[in-house]
């Protein structure tokens, strides 16, 4: 029944069972630091499992640990987000820049180079210039409107055709509302990937979704998100969070682990609520946009108008 409802319907109950939390009808706040283990040997599989030592055997789930590792209130919120985007797995984060430079961090080595999208974010665009550099990154942004071919010829140039590791694009842009095409950088980053080595592609979707946009069904490795925005909703709350194929999701998921920067178990449980009425909200927010924009296309006052109409 379940596989047939969409993911605004699943996102009341998807995940949670109330025959483990009392019979509550929704799920509790899970405010403990440590969880109970059946015996010590159990606890050090956990471990194992968390820390990225071994792979899971067959059959074998890894218990509740530490919130710093997991919680049931993040883990049944990463179970609904993923839906919307049709990713094996999902990582929240205590905010989108702690989602956007796990991703960073992870996927980039000293003397390679991040390829990425300009106009991006001003917090993206600060710790791309001034952070990873001190780590050894070095990074080449390109504008929106060049095609394919121009882009390329922008890495050969600069001598980092064999360099790049990995594309990172913002579309829409923010503040711009710039458009990337998501597809085109598949080509690309496939174009500078050899046999030993793939240039993954993460997209922030922050804007577009994970409503309208889904990356992952254009190309995209990863997918990010400030979840504060259209997520969250209602201002009260800052999160983030990262979307991929299982592969790519324990390698964010270990980091995330060491760099102890997951959402709190409250913040989790605001954005189930949030989750709950976000296909309705993102929908109204998109009529009130029409009229905003169609009002102001045509105001004698207004000489440029960054949405389409």
């Amino acid at each position: 029944m379940k596989d047939s409802m969409k993911p605004e319907s699943l996102m009341m109950s998807y995940g949670y069972k109330p025959e483990l939390s009392e019979g509550a009808i929704k799920c509790p706040i899970f405010l403990t630091s440590t969880f109970v283990f059946k015996n010590a040997e159990e606890g050090k599989a956990f471990f194992e499992l968390a820390y990225g030592k071994r792979d899971k055997l067959p059959g074998e789930e890894m218990g509740l640990i530490y919130s710093r590792i997991n919680n049931p209130d993040l883990e049944i919120l990463e179970n609904r987000l993923r839906l919307w985007d049709k990713a094996d797995d999902c990582a929240v984060f205590e905010s989108g820049m702690s989602a956007i430079s796990t991703v960073l961090m992870e996927f980039l080595e000293p003397g390679q180079v991040l390829l990425y999208s300009s106009p991006t974010y001003g917090g993206t665009d600060h710790f791309i210039n001034h952070f990873l550099p001190k780590y050894g990154i070095h990074s080449l942004g390109f504008k929106s409107g060049m095609s394919k071919n121009e882009i390329i010829k922008l890495v050969e140039d600069a001598g980092y055709a064999d360099k790049v590791a990995l594309m990172h694009i913002e579309t829409p842009a923010n503040p711009t509302n710039a458009l990337i095409d998501i597809e085109m950088c598949r080509e690309i980053a496939d174009h500078f990937s050899t046999s030993d080595k793939k240039v993954l592609l993460g997209v922030d979707n922050t804007y577009m979704g994970p409503l309208w946009q889904h990356p992952l069904q254009l190309g995209a490795d990863i997918v990010m998100y400030s979840a504060t925005k259209y997520i969250g909703g209602h201002s009260d709350l800052i999160a983030g969070a990262v979307l991929g194929n299982a592969e790519i999701m324990h390698r964010v998921k270990v980091l995330r682990t060491f760099l102890g920067n997951m959402a709190s178990p409250h913040t989790g449980w605001m954005l189930m609520r949030s989750l709950e009425t976000l296909k309705i909200r993102m929908e109204q927010q998109q009529r009130n946009a029409i009229e905003v924009a169609n009002f102001l296309n045509g105001h004698k006052k207004i000489t440029k108008l960054n949405y389409l109409v």
